[in-house]
């Protein structure tokens, strides 16, 4: 096997990653960093740099973002300026393997990296939420706003309706209040009721965040931002476009025109690359979505079954991309993994000071309760378009699988589903859910897509032009398995 490329190779420059880099790098471990982003800072931190390089004309907008935001910029620093870092920006990882084997993509290079240790840092993506007209343009999560508002310096306009919950809903309509923009309607799926059920799981440490989080409803229902609770049935009307919003509120439909709908039902892990990897992954039924299963420290554990590599596996997963905490207990646990990995190197941390990492997600149950799935809570009806990229909807779905079409692979193997550019990310979970419904009496959920890579598209070219192989997987292998005809056996003799 190739010399490894560096002491460890970490996937993703968020909180997580950056604090994962510096405590390696500070020990004396030479760190490469890939991240796809075209500078540090994940997507709370997203285009920070440039952001506050860009002052005074960006001061309202930094402003609106709050100092949870700017608060980021000490710790992209440190990223920058520590010795030993080899970042790598605009890069894909499109290969991961147990053994600790990184395939990357840059432009229209591409290649193979190997370190005995690889911190999977890739963050969380917005739980997919199908419900009607979830594809019609001016329909967005809450994240994709964020991302126009931070790199973009962008702010929506016309008349704008947020739905859904969790948090980052009050969050944004709190930042876009900031910027002028007041939302025609907040409509959140969770109750009161939720709020009291979840208060015998507020840990102390968890005050804080609550109280966040009160200030920012305190702030709308003064600025007089419309807001309902409890609604359901959400649906998207318009023709080639967005045109109004319809949905159940107080047992009555209520329908408003609408230029903007801003979706988020809360976030979940990015499992891609550590499915890819053939890492245990967990289902959480209350959450309707797949964990990694690791220790407390990150450790990943390969999946049974047949494997890429063979050997102990080499992956820790950390921050959001192991459980979803937000950038403090991303940080906290990104040195935690680097503290268990420096103590397998057998050196110690530069910084001494204790790293609890439980600690920061003290709030967790509590926010778990609070905020329960809606938009996702119900499976969607027979119209609604499951799979994006093959428009496939739930009714083709249901009658594949009333054909005894029990197997996520076999299903995506006839229809499509899961295997356009999102590879799944967008519609495993519903379909893992489309096949519990149809057998609720089964003993376990079924498991995600088989993975394989490429995880991300890769272009012939780059394939080609590869570099970093490893001979004895390069090897061409000859197809000696295929049947024999059997002597004496030959119908047509």
């Amino acid at each position: 096997m190739p010399a490894p490329d560096a002491d460890a190779i970490i996937i993703g420059a968020g909180p997580a990653g950056m604090s994962a880099a510096i405590e390696l790098a500070s020990s004396g471990c030479q760190v490469i960093v890939l991240d796809m982003q075209p500078s540090p800072g994940g997507q709370i931190y997203r285009a920070l740099e440039a952001n506050m390089q860009a002052r005074p004309q960006t001061d309202d907008l930094l402003s609106a973002l709050g100092p949870t935001y700017r608060a980021g910029l000490s710790v992209i620093e440190r990223f920058r300026t520590t010795p030993g870092i080899d970042y790598r920006p605009g890069t894909t990882v499109w290969d991961l393997r147990a053994d600790g084997t990184v395939g990357w993509l840059k432009g229209d290079a591409a290649g193979y990296l190997r370190a005995p240790h690889v911190v999977l840092a890739s963050g969380a993506m917005e739980r997919p939420t199908p419900f009607p007209g979830w594809t019609l343009p001016g329909v967005m999560t809450a994240g994709a706003v964020q991302t126009l508002l931070k790199a973009g310096r962008l702010k929506p306009d016309g008349r704008i309706v947020l739905a859904g919950t969790g948090p980052l809903i009050f969050l944004l309509a709190d930042q876009l209040r900031r910027l002028g923009v007041r939302p025609a309607l907040i409509a959140r799926t969770d109750r009161l009721a939720h709020k009291f059920a979840a208060l015998k799981r507020l840990h102390p440490a968890g005050v804080p965040a609550l109280l966040k989080g009160l200030g920012w409803l305190a702030r709308l229902r003064l600025a007089g931002v419309p807001m309902r609770t409890g609604i359901s049935g959400l649906e998207a009307h318009g023709h080639g476009r967005l045109e109004s919003v319809r949905m159940i509120a107080a047992g009555r439909a209520i329908e408003l025109a609408c230029d903007l709908l801003v979706v988020h039902d809360g976030i979940v892990p990015s499992t891609d690359l550590a499915h890819a990897a053939g890492l245990a992954l967990e289902w959480r039924q209350g959450d309707a979505s797949w964990r990694p299963q690791t220790t407390l420290d990150g450790r990943a554990e390969t999946a049974p079954g047949p494997a890429l590599t063979t050997g102990p596996c080499r992956i820790r997963i950390t921050g959001d991309a192991r459980q979803i905490g937000g950038a403090e207990a991303a940080i906290a646990h990104g040195r935690h993994a680097a503290g268990a990995i420096l103590a397998e190197l057998g050196k110690s941390a530069a910084d001494r000071t204790g790293i609890d990492a439980e600690h920061t997600l003290a709030a967790r149950a509590f926010l778990d309760a609070a905020f329960p799935p809606g938009l996702a809570a119900q499976l969607p009806d027979d119209a609604t378009i499951v799979c994006r990229c093959e428009e496939i909807t739930a009714g083709t779905l249901r009658t594949a699988i009333r054909d005894d079409a029990r197997d996520m692979n076999l299903i995506r193997g006839t229809l499509r589903c899961g295997m356009g550019a999102c590879q799944g990310r967008s519609c495993a979970a519903t379909l893992a859910r489309l096949l519990m419904e149809a057998d609720p009496n089964g003993t376990a959920p079924p498991a995600p897509f088989r993975a394989r890579p490429p995880a991300r598209p890769l272009p012939l070219g780059a394939l080609a032009n590869m570099t970093g192989l490893d001979p004895d997987l390069a090897q061409i292998e000859s197809l000696d398995d295929k049947p024999q005809a059997i002597v004496g056996d030959d119908a047509h003799a």
